[in-house]
């Protein structure tokens, strides 16, 4: 696994002076909603801070060894290692940037984390993931070596969880590409005049996308362990398929290609540990 190369020279820069001259940036990603209940909790918006990684995936051999071309009466789902290390890679690489870029902003916390990631038309092996938010300082904690700390809930729901004693420890997720292989009982109910006129359901192709989701959420699962979170919030559950046709001996298969993406938020309950140690700062009354 590779490491982040970190954020460019002249952002660095930037981020640089700002925490130098001490006050708020001139940019933020947050709405004058979110901005008044961040200030509310304690926080003050500094600027905002990106992370950013294009990631080109590798060849990927799909799963022609399985029963399903040998008579398999029920369909199979295999995740694609490539296309799911290729996601979960860029992740954890544009995260790990958005949090450079806060630290060298002397930020506390990041709030609002937004992420997009797509694959582009002008490069189908290219997977983007970009994750934009606000940084903000506290006025009132001192989070030492674990901040900054990141999120992906609204001004609203950090001030929220702030005021009930549960802070935030980091943004947590998982990705998976998933190849769902009809067997021979689902081919029988796509076949014929029959299946035109009746409704019915593809049982590989809806138990596929459970069998997804369980390969996401336990990435997500094991990234919030160890952050020893009590637990995750906030979770997004994105998801895109494709249809992959097949053919075995001459017999036409159409099989699903599933990619999942979850992301949350991993929190902690105070009340069940030291809280964040208190810091007196003097602030100017005008």
């Amino acid at each position: 696994m590779s490491d982040a190369a970190g954020i460019p020279p002249a952002a660095r820069e930037r981020l640089t002076r700002l925490r130098e001259k001490g006050g708020p940036g001139f940019t933020s990603a947050l709405s004058a909603a979110e901005a008044l209940a961040v200030r509310q909790a304690g926080f003050v918006p500094l600027t905002q801070v990106m992370g950013v990684s294009y990631y080109k995936v590798g060849w990927q051999s799909m799963p022609w060894t399985i029963s399903r071309g040998r008579g398999g009466g029920d369909g199979e789902t295999h995740e694609l290692s490539t296309q799911t290390e290729a996601w979960n890679e860029a992740r954890r690489l544009a995260i790990a940037r958005l949090r450079e870029e806060a630290a060298t902003a002397g930020a506390d916390a990041v709030v609002g984390v937004h992420v997009r990631r797509s694959f582009r038309d002008w490069a189908a092996d290219l997977a983007e993931f970009v994750a934009v938010g606000t940084a903000v300082r506290s006025t009132t904690h001192d989070f030492g070596d674990d901040a900054p700390l990141l999120c992906n809930l609204s001004g609203q729901d950090v001030a929220k969880l702030v005021a009930h004693g549960f802070w935030p420890v980091g943004i947590v997720g998982g990705s998976t590409v998933a190849y769902v292989a009809t067997g021979w009982n689902q081919r029988r109910r796509t076949i014929g005049m029959l299946s035109s006129m009746t409704n019915q359901e593809l049982p590989d192709f809806s138990r596929g996308i459970y069998d997804a989701r369980a390969l996401a959420m336990g990435r997500l699962e094991r990234d919030a362990h160890a952050l020893h979170a009590h637990g995750v919030v906030g979770v997004a559950i994105e998801r895109s398929e494709h249809e992959y046709e097949r053919d075995v001996n001459n017999t036409k298969f159409t099989d699903l290609i599933i990619t999942m993406h979850v992301l949350g938020t991993a929190i902690v309950e105070a009340a069940d540990g030291p809280p964040p140690p208190e810091k007196n700062i003097a602030l100017p009354l005008t």
